[in-house]
């Protein structure tokens, strides 16, 4: 069988190296992160807050009550929808709609909220749709989103992530499923247990 690769900004990652960082990857966070799943679709609780604190959001509880709070009137996307479906270039499609949903947040984020904190939230809420954006994985994929801003220059962006880690997503489609399967086989039932994650979170565990 050929190897295949899963792509992280545009570098290669062979399946033996990435079951490797996924037996590296703290155990706790997924747990508590992960595990417990999206909760009510169109609502954000104060536990959903705390749980966000285990991919290290640093969010107070004065910054949960307002992100509780905003949520109420937010325009949330469609829960099944997935950020390979969320093509740039289709007008009204899952990629306008995300960002309706982002700068819904964004647009009047006081000061101290900045993009980590608001996609680690929402990442929480509609995991195979936004991207974990920390500081890390903008550090690694600042020149692919750079890239993906250039092919859709219209939008006016500088760099767009979210197109960037699709694209990468989508190279990575049979290397993903491979390594699933490697996971299910594997002899840890720590690794077993991240099949029930996103192949989107599963990717950004792999850029650590």
């Amino acid at each position: 069988m050929t190897e295949c690769f899963v792509v992280v900004a545009d570098k290669t990652l062979g399946l033996d190296e990435a079951l490797e960082r996924l037996e590296r990857y703290p155990t706790g966070t997924p747990a508590i992160y992960d595990y417990p799943g999206p909760g009510e679709p169109s609502s954000i609780t104060a536990h959903e807050i705390r749980r966000t604190r285990a991919v290290s959001s640093r969010i107070s509880a004065v910054e949960g009550d307002w992100f509780i709070s905003l949520a109420r009137t937010a325009p949330w996307t469609q829960v099944d929808g997935d950020l390979r479906d969320a093509d740039p270039g289709q007008c009204g499609g899952l990629y306008d709609s995300m960002l309706r949903l982002y700068d819904h947040f964004a647009a009047i984020a006081p000061r101290g909220i900045n993009t980590a904190k608001i996609s680690k939230v929402l990442h929480l809420k509609r995991p195979t749709q936004f991207p974990i954006l920390d500081s890390r994985l903008v550090r690694t994929c600042g020149k692919a989103a750079a890239h993906e801003a250039a092919k859709y220059a219209r939008r006016g962006h500088k760099r767009m992530y979210w197109a960037a880690i699709r694209c990468d997503l989508m190279k990575s489609s049979e290397a993903l499923a491979e390594l699933r399967r490697r996971m299910a086989d594997h002899p840890t039932a720590r690794v077993r247990a991240l099949q029930a994650i996103s192949d989107l979170r599963l990717h950004d565990m792999l850029t650590w």
